[in-house]
């Protein structure tokens, strides 16, 4: 019979929310491990229930936002209001100060989420990936969305930028007033 050992297995299959809710509170030595061990995580809120994602919030990721290396976020119907959430905790963008990849899924914005936020783009000094997958713009009043576009494109390690639009929303795109001295892709 051939036995998987954890030590084993990749560190890729799992993300700060799976460690944390398996892990947390077992003894005092894995306690150790997640808070102090652990040098960055990886955060991926799409597939966690909504209740757990408020839990999760409330407990552990104020304790683990400078240490973020990628975040993704969903407001699909699986996973609906995170971005909303975030904000009503007290959460910006800004507190995940060494954040190196971010992924918006399906979040719609609204005037809350645009005033702060995606207000805080420019506060992330660190961010090379930056992805927004299905994610409608018709919320976005222009002023605010060249602002936002213009925040990504001064971004000074932002390398690869997605944006996956619509066709009736690419006629709400901007054009950035700003060339982008770091993007690739």
């Amino acid at each position: 019979m051939n036995k998987t050992k954890l030590e084993s297995l990749s560190n890729e299959l799992f993300n700060a929310v799976d460690l944390l809710r398996i892990f947390h509170d077992l003894n005092t030595r894995f306690d150790s491990l997640l808070f102090i061990y652990f040098r960055s995580y990886r955060i991926d809120f799409r597939s966690i229930y909504n209740e757990d994602f408020k839990i999760f919030c409330r407990t552990y990721l104020s304790s683990i936002t400078n240490r973020t290396i990628y975040l993704r976020l969903s407001d699909d119907e699986d996973t609906p209001y995170q971005c909303s959430h975030l904000l009503s905790i007290g959460f910006t963008l800004a507190q995940f100060e060494n954040l190196r990849s971010l992924t918006f899924n399906c979040v719609s914005s609204d005037r809350k989420i645009n005033e702060i936020f995606f207000s805080h783009l420019h506060c992330l000094h660190h961010l090379k990936y930056l992805k927004f997958v299905d994610c409608p713009l018709f919320h976005f009043h222009v002023n605010d969305l060249q602002g936002i576009i213009d925040q990504i494109w001064n971004l000074p390690k932002l390398a690869h930028l997605y944006w996956h639009l619509k066709d009736k929303e690419s006629s709400n795109f901007c054009i950035p007033t700003l060339v982008s001295m770091s993007l690739q892709y």
